[in-house]
């Protein structure tokens, strides 16, 4: 039954009428569940949901299994509840829900689904060495929780390369921090994915940046587009603002416990070289709580905003493409789009957020703009977005298209990347066992770039990496190993993959 929840006597349960605009706390949540008759809830899509917002769109059953989500990630009947009640009523507020949600069960669950190859945090504490006396440790964390004795310890810091010369700051939580967040995680999942809207992409289930380029494909090859606004937000996960995260929280969390919970762990500070350092704003790059909590920070600041109040003030044509911190927003108007750069540049700095300069622009594109630009022998800018370079292109037939290839920017980090890897790898492990890893990369840079139209750049990348190989096999030693023919002979019984598309984004102009 659409936008209901099918009880054993066939009657939707109306949670409006039950819950009306109150606060819906554990009591309310325990008995909804127990007039399931423990039936379990399965999300199934609709025939006609396309399209649709958060979870709108899909027909809930009960059934005799345990409850999962249509895109196979478990839910626990209780968050299934939570995602139904929000969805069903955008002014309800939960309470209670960590005393009902957080438990032994609950977190063992958690523990179960961490990384077991992700380093460990200060305490040296890995996922193997706290699992030996799991019982034990989640019964003492479960208690300190529920005390409100329980607090993160300081995050390690580590860094990771962003460009040639850039490191990103990472923040490697304790093990037992980890399934915490992991728990407030799938709590905060389960009641704002039914907030959301369809226009964001990162960090969600279901969703890829794959999904974000097709809608982007589709949106400039079928609307009356004449202007990009490619906008970044300048350090997005270091600037958030912890007074305005915690006021967004609250507009659907009454939750003292959890409101706590997630307050310590934005104000968790970070061990570097034996110095301790604290935090006042920011979400740690590295947190599993991170990339929701940024999901709900421009949820209320940019998705809303824009959907609400902004598209009323335009006239002519306009659509938002998030994914994280990395958005474009499509106009049909020039001067519509300018006006949209100021007035953004204002609402980020509300909010204690810059846009990056360097990296956002407003520049005309798409059909109409391509075909006067030609008359005017003039080329057409591009912009970059989720890695790839998009760029005015044609069919065979003359037609125009949307083209995309690997962003010069991410082909270079890439083969940097390589070519480092290469470099540190060759003498330490046999060329056998490391060959294999070397496969996998390929293979993964394939699956990710390996869409429509960007074969050539992955053949380029195919041929430089080969050659990256052949040059660090031979300086394992003075003497060379391979000459290009015995090279070409190794590779016939130890192939690299070729290139593949595995994401077809074109589609048909109207």
């Amino acid at each position: 039954m659409l936008n209901g929840l099918a009880m054993n006597t066939g009657e939707p349960l109306n949670f409006q009428e039950e819950c009306g605009n109150k606060p819906i706390d554990g009591e309310l949540l325990q008995d909804i569940i127990q007039r399931q008759s423990d039936c379990s809830i399965i999300a199934k899509k609709s025939r006609n949901g396309d399209g649709a917002k958060g979870t709108t769109g899909m027909n809930w059953v009960a059934r005799d299994t345990t409850a999962a989500h249509c895109g196979g990630e478990r839910l626990s009947t209780k968050r299934a509840v939570l995602t139904l009640m929000a969805k069903r009523n955008p002014s309800i507020k939960f309470t209670s829900i960590t005393g009902m949600l957080i438990d032994e069960g609950f977190l063992g669950e958690c523990f179960w689904e961490l990384k077991r190859n992700k380093a460990p945090g200060i305490d040296g504490v890995s996922v193997e060495e706290y699992g030996k006396n799991l019982v034990g440790n989640l019964k003492g964390l479960v208690k300190r929780i529920k005390v409100w004795k329980y607090k993160p310890q300081a995050l390690r810091r580590s860094y990771i390369p962003k460009g040639k010369d850039e490191k990103r700051p990472l923040g490697i939580p304790a093990v037992e921090d980890k399934i915490v967040q992991m728990g407030i995680k799938k709590i905060l999942e389960a009641i704002y994915e039914a907030d959301f809207l369809d226009v964001s992409y990162g960090f969600r289930p279901k969703r890829s940046c794959h999904e974000a380029l097709r809608m982007l494909d589709k949106a400039i090859m079928t609307e009356p587009v004449n202007s990009v606004v490619d906008m970044d937000a300048k350090k997005y996960f270091d600037t958030i603002d912890h007074s305005w995260m915690m006021r967004f929280l609250k507009e659907r969390i009454a939750d003292r416990n959890l409101l706590r919970l997630i307050g310590r762990f934005l104000n968790t500070g970070v061990m570097e070289d034996g110095r301790y350092t604290e935090v006042d704003k920011g979400t740690p790059q590295g947190g599993l709580i991170s990339p929701i909590l940024a999901n709900i920070y421009l949820h209320y600041v940019l998705d809303l905003w824009f959907e609400k109040k902004m598209k009323k003030e335009i006239k002519g044509y306009a659509c938002l493409i998030r994914y994280a911190d990395d958005f474009v927003v499509l106009f049909q108007r020039h001067d519509e789009a300018k006006r949209f750069g100021e007035i953004l540049k204002e609402r980020f700095n509300k909010f204690g957020l810059s846009i990056s300069g360097e990296k956002s622009r407003i520049i005309e594109f798409g059909e109409n703009v391509w075909k006067k630009f030609r008359q005017e022998k003039r080329a057409v800018e591009t912009f970059d977005f989720l890695g790839f370079r998009h760029y005015c292109d044609r069919t065979r037939t003359g037609a125009f298209k949307l083209g995309r290839k690997t962003s010069p920017r991410k082909y270079g980090q890439k083969t940097i990347a390589i070519n480092l890897w290469l470099k540190s790898v060759r003498n330490k492990v046999k060329l056998n066992e490391w060959w294999k890893i070397f496969r996998m990369k390929l293979a993964g840079h394939y699956r990710y770039y390996g869409v429509s139209g960007n074969y050539v750049s992955l053949d380029k990348f195919y041929w430089q990496t080969r050659e990256l190989a052949l040059k660090w096999i031979n300086r394992r030693s003075q003497k060379k190993s391979f000459t290009y023919p015995q090279y070409e002979k190794f590779l016939e019984y130890h192939p690299l993959p070729r290139p593949v598309i595995y994401h077809s984004l074109y589609t048909l102009s109207h």
